[in-house]
């Protein structure tokens, strides 16, 4: 009798225990999400210094190569190599800033004198678009019906367009961490490998420590691929953009180019904002140019999106192309705009954390 009660007790002392256990755990992962929430903005602001400071690093490194100096083997300290790689991307920055510059406010102060112009032409298209059920036969239930889905569908589009200048707007609440970026990026290039050496000293030596060296290692390299293949994309974008509107005489294509370029750093929204802006100001000029801006566009989507970025990706991260577009999506349900952006790369990390831990679990098998 006394032996049933005291496992009784002990089986009773267990699942409090593990009831305990489990609370623990629930709180501690939504304690982390709602911090993941509150201090989003602060993880963005790193995300992008880390991006800046892989920009950088092939520069530093560059500059840190040994020369050969007549009879002396001279190496750049790391601190000049960093202070010698920020001027040359300063310099860089500003040697293209004053070539496309003259053209790019030549094409903004023109779009903005004929502003006024596009006021009416857009309501003339509202128009049109309400009148177009009324020229068919239809039963009065459809039409109304396609009606009142129209201008649904116009209100809801002046709502997005209204909404979408109100974030740029808000954008301006960033325009400091243009000198933030660089300023943290400075104190991370310049302490990361001794910061990533005092974190692999605090773990004891043999196999932990090595495994963590190895999965360190490869992160950076993962993240290092991701970003020159993003720039690549964007630069290769912005180029086709700017040179195809050009052949096709479509307005203010350098202004259309730069911006296709930067909103390739948003997949999917980024494309679409550029797709429906180029052809409304084509259409202004004539809908055959329209329409052949639209087929440009549609068509360099598709080759951008289901062949050269996937496969770019791909290969630079080893992610496989259907992993890119379904990360790309839910980042966007997840995100919004922000999730996009870190998609990718936060599924390459994923990939890549599955992929260690399964070898060390083979290699501890």
């Amino acid at each position: 009798m006394k032996a049933t009660l005291s496992r009784q007790g002990d089986e009773h002392q267990r699942l409090q225990r593990t009831i305990l256990q489990v609370t623990l755990l629930g709180a501690a992962v939504l304690t982390g999400a709602w911090l993941l929430y509150a201090l989003r903005k602060i993880l963005l602001l790193l995300a992008f210094t880390v991006f800046f400071c892989y920009l950088s690093a092939p520069l530093i490194e560059l500059v840190e190569r040994p020369r050969q100096v007549g009879r002396w083997r001279w190496r750049a300290p790391h601190l000049l190599a960093i202070v010698i790689a920020y001027a040359v991307l300063l310099g860089a920055i500003i040697l293209i800033l004053d070539l496309i510059l003259p053209s790019l406010s030549e094409q903004i102060s023109l779009l903005a004198a004929k502003a006024p112009d596009y006021v009416p032409r857009l309501d003339q298209y509202v128009s049109q678009l309400s009148s177009w059920p009324a020229r068919y036969h239809l039963p009065p239930s459809w039409k109304q019906a396609i009606t009142d889905g129209l201008n649904a569908s116009l209100a809801g589009g002046l709502d997005w367009l209204r909404l979408g200048i109100v974030k740029i707007v808000g954008l301006t609440f960033y325009l400091p961490w243009l000198v933030l970026i660089p300023i943290l990026g400075f104190f991370l290039l310049k302490d990361g490998q001794a910061l990533n050496r005092q974190f692999l000293a605090s773990l004891p030596e043999g196999d932990l420590r090595r495994r963590a060296a190895n999965f360190l290692r490869d992160m950076s390299r993962t993240l290092a691929a991701y970003i020159r293949a993003q720039l690549l994309a964007c630069l290769i974008v912005g180029t086709i953009v700017t040179v195809g509107l050009w052949l096709l005489g479509a307005p203010y294509s350098l202004v259309l180019g730069v911006v296709a370029g930067l909103l390739e750093f948003i997949p999917l929204f980024g494309p679409l904002v550029v797709a429906v802006v180029a052809s409304l100001m084509a259409s202004f000029e004539s809908w055959r140019l329209a329409l052949l801006v639209l087929i440009f566009l549609a068509s360099l989507r598709l080759v951008e999106d289901y062949f050269i970025y996937p496969r770019l990706i791909s290969r630079e991260i080893e992610l496989h192309p259907l992993v890119v577009i379904l990360a790309v999506l839910c980042g966007a349900e997840l995100g919004g705009v922000v999730g996009i952006f870190l998609s990718v790369p936060v599924a390459a990390l994923l990939v890549l954390s599955w992929r260690h831990w399964r070898e060390s679990n083979q290699f501890g098998s």
